[in-house]
């Protein structure tokens, strides 16, 4: 692994960070013809050099492309690193670099291609992402039903799908584990408050998102969709969670399931949702999770814990197990 030392001090040239900051800027990959035509560098050779540091470092990815009987070279920001907090750092000593602008949105697979979209060939492949620290520690309880989705997950990709048990790879990793799996199928368990990866989703994605927590860190849920905002501090709120399909923002191929309640309480209902509906399917019964109500080419909702006295338990900063759940938005 490259030492952080080293990228700052390669970084400390004014021409590199501009060849970096480029390749930030474009929305697209981008070939080094490109960047000659954007880049006061004149010097061919100067800029692959340069280009080829760069990836040695991590902090681009650089991808070959068959045209015909040719290949072309194309660049792009590494968005593990971007993302990360190594590289805020940087952002704020070198002000000179791009800031990662937020990524697009497009829901190319909604819960009407649910489970099936964690198929990949006659493969069923899903990594679990516990929270493990932000600013406060997970709750174990956010963990509830994992086993039976788990087993219900493999029973369906088993019986319905016919997919050999061998090809069934489902595991589970702490957030801070989690960098080497970024580009597979997920389900993300917990806010951006307990789970770095939610928080580094809702970072990318920014006002993309329709509905999402207010800051990477926050536990308040916004809507916007109907303007409403379930705040932590409101009785709804507190027992409310935001389950979502999303692209996968390091490999748009993959999916995101994200499960994240303002509390454990709202966490837990999105995830007896997720169970409840995979638990449909196998059945082929009516599903339980579809996309938004009002809006239904977007596979976001927010889920609502209830139970006898939860909101007193709530209060009183106890982790109850919730008895039933509904769906607000």
């Amino acid at each position: 692994m490259v030492e952080q030392e080293e990228i700052r001090d390669y970084l400390s040239d004014t021409s590199r960070r501009m060849v970096l900051s480029q390749i930030i800027s474009f929305s697209k990959a981008v070939s080094a013809a490109e960047l000659l035509d954007n880049l006061p560098i004149t010097n061919r050779s100067t800029l692959y050099n340069i280009l080829d540091r760069l990836t040695e470092l991590g902090l681009i990815v650089k991808r070959e492309v068959k045209f015909g009987g040719s290949t072309r070279v194309f660049y792009s920001p590494n968005q593990e690193v971007i993302s990360g907090d190594f590289f805020r750092n940087l952002l704020q000593e070198f002000q000179d670099l791009e800031r990662p602008s937020t990524l697009a949105l497009d829901f190319e697979c909604t819960w009407d291609d649910f489970p099936e979209c964690l198929i990949i060939g006659d493969t069923l492949q899903l990594t679990i992402v516990f929270g493990s620290w932000m600013t406060e520690a997970a709750n174990t309880i956010d963990g509830l039903n994992i086993p039976e989705i788990s087993q219900m997950l493999s029973y369906w990709g088993y019986r319905n799908k016919k997919i050999p048990i061998d090809n069934i790879k489902i595991k589970s990793l702490l957030d801070y584990q989690a960098g080497h799996a970024k580009n597979e199928n997920l389900l993300v368990i917990g806010s951006g408050a307990v789970n770095r990866i939610t928080s580094e989703i809702i970072e990318l994605y920014g006002e993309s998102l329709p509905i999402k927590f207010l800051t990477p860190s926050s536990k308040n849920i916004y809507s916007k969709l109907t303007d409403i905002t379930y705040s932590e501090e409101s009785p709804i709120g507190l027992l409310s969670g935001l389950l979502a399909l999303l692209p996968n923002p390091w490999d748009k191929s993959k999916v995101i399931i994200l499960c994240a309640g303002s509390k454990n309480v709202g966490t837990q209902a999105a995830l007896t949702a997720l169970l409840d509906d995979i638990k449909a399917t196998i059945s082929m019964e009516t599903r339980i999770i579809s996309n938004h109500s009002k809006f239904p080419k977007i596979p976001l909702r927010i889920v609502k814990a209830e139970g006898d006295e939860l909101l007193t338990k709530m209060i009183q900063q106890k982790s109850p197990k919730i008895d039933e759940y509904d769906f607000i938005e």
